[in-house]
């Protein structure tokens, strides 16, 4: 219906509609996702704001409050080193007065002694420096004494009438604990201020002496809280409790002056500050009882209906302060120009719709004025009309459409007499054609190499926030099983990336061998484990076939042998539906083939019948000592180092390869018929293979028959090692923080890419290291020579000044010696790490990247030590998993004595026998022995003894 209504519409319709509607869409949902956009980075900012500025509130806080506390403390030792005497309190006045001058914040420090003497050395606000007396000397009135330069009294100041410091609260305060504490909050009698007094008790024999008084000016907090930048209009204010408020960062005094001109404290909700009055209220609603509030909370309110964003903290320092820090900032301090950009978005939008509807009436006119006139041509010449042309005066491809057009009249004239040699013309094109399709199937490759490049970049990104969610304790199951799907998703694209690369650095000669020692058995068993479960959905036998004679321990390129093995294993699964897969290794020395020789071990997939098991109990016993006679002999065998070939063979019982299609097999890109009806794979997995097999010195090989199956031989070149070369692979485990007691790390991050900035800083921020980010080159010495980072992620390549000359420039200095710097590439060319590590880079890595080669690099370059989660955990939920799966790795990990009496006793079905090896084991492993349990209990014998049978064939 919709082809037959586009049929009627006019050409100038079909080009003018659709214009205009993808460019009002596009502008609309750009418009749209940058409003959207906005608001999500006013409410990160406003968070950020806020949980920076309280934090730094309760930093300043436990300076301000700690202070009173040493101060007591100096006293207390000085009484204690019986420097000072809680009788004579005369010989305290120059101390205190001398003391109150070295500390800002503090209003006065005090001493009172159990008679009711009592000296004190204070600070006024304009400076000036007294000292107070009381006691029986002054018949217990309070006397303040202005003082010299040398802290001698001189003339009265102020006398207070009947002060005995003994029933002030302070002291009485003081004199019911037994430690340091806290005065209840005051107004100063001498000046207007609120004051906060630090008490220390002073004991002798179990018998209170005194109490020691350092005071605290609560205007200092206020004054901080004002000189903070809080947004634009945003306030802080710092209450108790029972909603009194202590300090606040606006004009406002926290306490009121009454006609008498007595003082009194107030609750914040009373207070004249409108934005602080309705905080406290909204506060106080929201909580009900504020002493429950124990933790931080990040809301949001209406004042006259404009939204406010609050942070509450509670603050406690252990000696009885219980405070909360509030801060308030208003939406409209973070949305003013996310309005103004919504506006001018609008009108934006509307502007390019005016002008959208104009160049598309114009570019209509333009485009299909031409046409019409060839297609009037056209039909004249249908009609035989050869001197009809087309008129045009124009250059662009409809002008030239018209000269092809009258040059294509004319040429039909012509095509009965001038066939032969226009056919000879095009033969000589067509082989120019072909040099040129040679020479781009060269450029081809070099620029897939460097392609590869721009695409591992983001794809760094994509694998790296996975695992960075994957860790994350909130996601939901459905949010985990998404983000596996995005990290499965990227480290398949990764495999394809890798084979384009692959192909391309074939073609180009730029492949290299990187021989490494490896565990032969344990390449094969990951190999095997990799495509187990994918054999099992399938129901298809899964076979491994091993030579005794293979060396255990070779050195080999283990990627690339990883990679041939999985593209035939995953080409041979694929395709087959029934029967199933095996492989087969074997040893060839001088050209013999050693398999068929020798006695095997074999390792399958396929079931074991109990009953036949019991029956045949003494042959099967004799074949457990057969095989150990022959593990012993092997294993005694020489592991001289020498150089020979391994023989590989990968046959499938599946449909089978045609004899038309075997000559193209080994093609790039190009696919059997069966791989185009699967609509799966790129045609890339077999050309490769046969490529590494070639470079590893060896060659590949394929027999097929149609509906029989395949067979793919290849051999390859190793040399046999001795096994203490082999590095046993390091457990992976995960970084949770940095161990205590490590001086702040400094971290530059140096990427013209923020994705790959974000990455990094996203990973190593929980832990707690100083991060710092560059764009280029130039902007890291910058930073580099003011802030001295102790290492250096360094990417290569960047605009300005890149990664190299940075490196050069830094190392060529004895500074920057001193500085780690790891070069993070996207390039997978080898020849590129000799380039990197001459520049300067102290070690290379590979985008994309895993967070443990980032933490285990920090750590060997720097020295930053981890806290890892704890492995124990893990294996006790192990352990209580009731449905725990078994696999042969299980009892690799076992003594070879203990899992041949095992498979022993099962063979002869002595109950005690099995329950006494299952309680020997458990002493070494006691999850695998309760897997063996729950499946001894379920009569389950033949998965026990296949899973042993696997296990040693391995060995």
């Amino acid at each position: 219906m919709v082809p037959k209504i586009l049929d009627k519409l006019s050409l100038r319709t079909v080009l003018i509609v659709p214009f205009v509607l993808q460019i009002v869409g596009a502008v609309g949902l750009v418009g749209y996702l940058s409003f959207r956009n906005g608001q999500k980075a006013v409410n990160n900012l406003a968070g950020q704001l806020m949980s920076e500025v309280s934090l730094r509130v309760e930093q300043n806080l436990q300076v301000y409050l700690t202070t009173p506390h040493q101060i007591n403390q100096s006293k207390l030792d000085a009484v204690q080193l019986g420097l000072l005497k809680m009788e004579n309190l005369s010989a305290w006045e120059k101390y205190l007065w001398r003391q109150v001058q070295l500390y800002p914040y503090i209003n006065f420090t005090s001493v009172g002694n159990k008679n009711g003497d009592y000296r004190t050395g204070e600070k006024l606000s304009n400076g000036s420096l007294m000292i107070n007396v009381s006691g029986k000397s002054s018949n217990f009135d309070f006397y303040s004494y202005n003082t010299n330069d040398t802290g001698d009294r001189t003339t009265v100041a102020t006398v207070v009438k009947n002060f005995d410091i003994r029933e002030h609260p302070s002291y009485q305060n003081a004199a019911n604990v037994d430690r340091p504490t806290w005065s209840s909050v005051y107004i100063s009698f001498l000046e207007p201020t609120l004051i906060l007094s630090a008490l220390q008790p002073v004991y002798e024999n179990n018998q209170l002496q005194g109490v020691l008084i350092s005071a605290l000016r609560l205007d200092h907090i206020g004054k901080f809280l004002n000189s903070l930048k809080i947004g634009k209009t945003g306030q802080a204010f710092i209450l108790e409790k029972n909603g009194t408020l202590l300090a606040t960062s606006t004009a406002e005094q926290p306490f009121r002056i009454k006609d008498n001109n007595i003082k009194e404290l107030f609750k914040a909700e009373e207070s004249v500050d409108p934005s602080t009055q309705a905080t406290a209220r909204y506060v106080a609603v929201r909580f009900r009882e504020l002493k429950e509030i124990k933790t931080s909370y990040i809301l949001n309110f209406e004042i006259g209906g404009k939204r406010q964003f609050v942070t509450v903290l509670p603050f406690q320092d252990g000696k009885g302060l219980d405070w909360l820090i509030v801060v308030v900032v208003p939406e409209a301090d973070f949305t003013q120009e996310i309005d103004a950009n919504t506006r001018t978005t609008i009108w934006l939008c509307l502007a390019a719709l005016g002008v959208a509807l104009v160049i598309g009436i114009l570019t209509s006119r333009w485009v299909t004025n031409p046409i019409w006139r060839l297609n009037t041509a056209a039909k004249n010449i249908a009609k035989g009309e050869w001197d009809k042309t087309v008129e045009s005066e124009r250059s662009d491809e409809l002008g030239e459409l018209a000269k092809s057009f009258n040059s294509m009249a004319q040429q039909l004239q012509q095509s009965f007499e001038t066939l032969e040699h226009r056919v000879l013309e095009r033969t000589a094109q067509l082989a120019v054609a072909k040099d040129k399709a040679e020479v781009a199937n060269q450029a081809k490759s070099t620029f897939l190499a460097n392609m590869s490049h721009e695409l591992r970049s983001p794809l760094n990104a994509i694998l790296g926030f996975s695992q960075l969610m994957t860790r994350s304790q909130t996601l939901s199951p459905e949010h985990q099983e998404n983000i596996s799907i995005i990290s499965s998703s990227g480290e398949h694209l990764l495999t394809l990336i890798n084979n384009v690369l692959d192909l391309s650095k074939i073609e180009s000669g730029r492949t290299t061998l990187n021989p490494k020692k490896i565990d032969l058995f344990r390449l094969l068993h990951d190999v095997e484990d990799m495509f187990e479960l994918k054999a099992d959905d399938k129901h298809l036998q899964l076979v491994f076939d091993r030579s005794y004679d293979v060396p255990q321990y070779v050195e080999t390129d283990e990627l690339k042998l990883r990679q041939i093995l999985i593209n035939l294993l995953n080409n041979a699964l694929k395709f087959t539906d029934n029967g199933g897969v095996s492989v087969r290794v074997s040893k060839q020395v001088s050209g013999r083939n050693n398999q068929a020789e020798g006695e095997r071990v074999y390792l399958s997939k396929q079931s074991i019948n109990t009953e036949d098991l019991l029956s045949n109990s003494i042959k099967t016993s004799q074949l457990i000592q057969s095989e150990k006679a022959s593990y012993a002999t092997h294993n005694n065998a020489s592991d001289t180092a020498y150089t020979f070939l391994l023989h590989f063979e990968v046959e499938d019982t599946g449909p089978g390869i045609a004899a038309n299609e075997l000559e193209n097999l080994f093609e790039a890109f190009v696919q059997t018929q069966t791989g185009k009806d699967s609509q799966e794979g790129t045609g890339l997995g077999l050309p490769i293979s046969r490529k590494f097999v070639e470079l590893m010195g060896g060659e590949m090989i394929v027999c097929s028959a149609v509906n029989k199956g395949s067979n793919f031989k290849f051999d390859i070149q190793v040399s046999a090692v001795d096994a203490a070369d082999i590095e046993s692979p390091k457990p992976t485990r995960n970084v949770i923080a940095l161990e205590p007691n490590q001086h702040p790390y400094r971290i530059l991050i140096v990427d013209d890419k923020p994705l790959n900035r974000q990455l990094l800083i996203k990973l190593l921020s929980p832990l707690g290291l100083e991060l710092k980010e560059a764009t280029n080159g130039q902007k890291a010495i910058e930073i580099w020579d003011s802030w001295e980072p102790h290492l250096i992620w360094m990417d290569m390549r960047m605009p300005v000044m890149d990664g190299y000359e940075a490196t050069q420039y830094i190392k060529s200095t004895i500074k920057g010696q001193a500085t780690a710097i790891i070069a993070l590439t996207a390039s997978v060319l080898e020849e590129e790490r000799a380039v990197i590590l001459s520049a300067g880079c102290d070690a290379f890595m590979r985008k994309p990247f895993r967070e443990a080669d980032i933490f285990d690099a920090m750590h060997k370059h720097i020295g930053v030590r981890y806290i890892y989660e704890d492995p124990g955990q893990t294996r006790l939920s192990a352990i209580k998993e009731c449905d725990r799966e078994m696999t042969a790795a299980d009892f690799v990990k076992l003594p070879d004595s203990l899992v041949a009496d095992l498979k022993l006793a099962i063979l002869n079905v002595d109950m005690d026998l099995i329950e006494s090896a299952i309680e020997q084991i458990r002493l070494k492993d006691a999850v695998t022995a309760s897997a063996i349990a729950k499946c001894i209990e379920n009569f389950e014998y033949d998965k026990v003894l296949k899973l042993i049978s696997r296990t040693t064939s391995h060995e």
